[in-house]
């Protein structure tokens, strides 16, 4: 039996709602139970190159659970603001804008969720802002701690990480050279998603980066409908690339605010679902969190990054009975 989702356009079960949250105007998704009465709210934050609807699988299981769901376009994405400046895409500034928007949504407290990116970013929000997240669970991406030594991404490319090659290039300013027209944003996120030529060729490499020569003939991904890629592709041009790869030039400016968090722990229950197929973040790289997260659940999927998409079945199963040992069993998470 197929996994619920979320429909691109027309879906009753959510509405689209704005914020200006430290100045800048974000757009998010909400989803709650019909009968308007919600246990807690969980926030959700995609990653890249990714839009609130990325969570399209999860939103109606959650929100059978009694949540109200709240998905935001992250900075630089979709109908949210997307500002040239690369600095105000910095952790410390993205995470005071989730606390913001919880504020804005009347929350003291939230369990968070994250993908890619916003696995990222919520590491960082439950460190600047411990007493906002009662529970974390993120997907692909592991945590690293805040760090004392300044490695350059070239550095950690030519000794450590050959598959961040990538990064190098969505950094660069290349690519919004040659993605601008809508056209060119959906061959883009094909590249991205899995999508291959007529002859069976990818578009991406993590240890190089998109093959540009392929923007034009990259075929449907089998993740994603030709309606969804439609919407993505509409919801990019809004505001072109620029935004979203600004997220990749932000490592010396967090890198700067983290020293003020040095001595920071993430102490609350944190699910971790790691991807085992993803090309990006190979299974080694989560190796150490459970050393460094005193209350972590470590689960794995078979799938490539688009774990959410790809495999949602078992994405939800984990999710749901890790909420239920670990967010309901106690009876205290809860308004109704």
């Amino acid at each position: 039996m197929p996994v619920d989702k979320i429909r691109v356009s027309g879906d009753p079960r959510i509405e689209y709602k704005t914020a200006t949250l430290n100045g800048r105007n974000y757009s998010y998704i909400l989803s709650q139970p019909k009968s308007g009465q919600y246990k807690t709210t969980v926030i959700l934050i995609h990653g890249f190159p990714d839009l609130s609807m990325g969570w399209r699988y999860q939103i109606p299981m959650l929100v059978d659970m009694g949540l109200r769901v709240v998905a935001p376009d992250c900075l630089g994405y979709g109908r949210t603001d997307a500002p040239d400046d690369y600095t105000q895409y910095s952790h410390k500034s993205c995470a005071a804008d989730i606390k913001a928007l919880a504020s804005h949504l009347g929350e003291k407290q939230i369990i968070l969720g994250g993908h890619d990116w916003g696995a990222g970013l919520a590491y960082r929000v439950a460190l600047w802002h411990p007493e906002l997240v009662s529970h974390l669970f993120t997907v692909c991406v592991p945590y690293a701690a805040p760090t004392t030594k300044d490695v350059s991404l070239e550095d950690m490319v030519r000794t450590v990480t050959p598959h961040f090659a990538y990064q190098l290039q969505f950094k660069s300013g290349d690519l919004e050279k040659v993605i601008r027209s809508k056209e060119e944003i959906s061959q883009f996120l094909l590249a991205l998603y899995g999508g291959r030529t007529e002859q069976g060729k990818f578009g991406f490499d993590a240890t190089k980066g998109v093959d540009v020569d392929k923007i034009g003939a990259l075929k449907i991904s089998r993740l994603l409908s030709e309606e969804e890629l439609e919407f993505y592709s509409n919801e990019f041009a809004r505001s072109g690339v620029h935004g979203p790869l600004n997220w990749y030039r932000t490592r010396k400016v967090n890198y700067k605010d983290e020293l003020e968090i040095l001595d920071r722990k993430i102490q609350v229950p944190t699910l971790f679902i790691q991807a085992l197929r993803d090309q990006a973040l190979p299974p080694h790289l989560g190796k150490s969190m459970a050393k460094q997260l005193p209350r972590l659940t470590l689960k794995q999927v078979d799938t490539s990054h688009w774990a959410l998409w790809e495999k949602p079945d078992e994405v939800n199963a984990i999710l749901a009975t890790w909420l239920k040992d670990h967010v309901f069993a106690d009876g205290r998470a809860g308004k109704l």
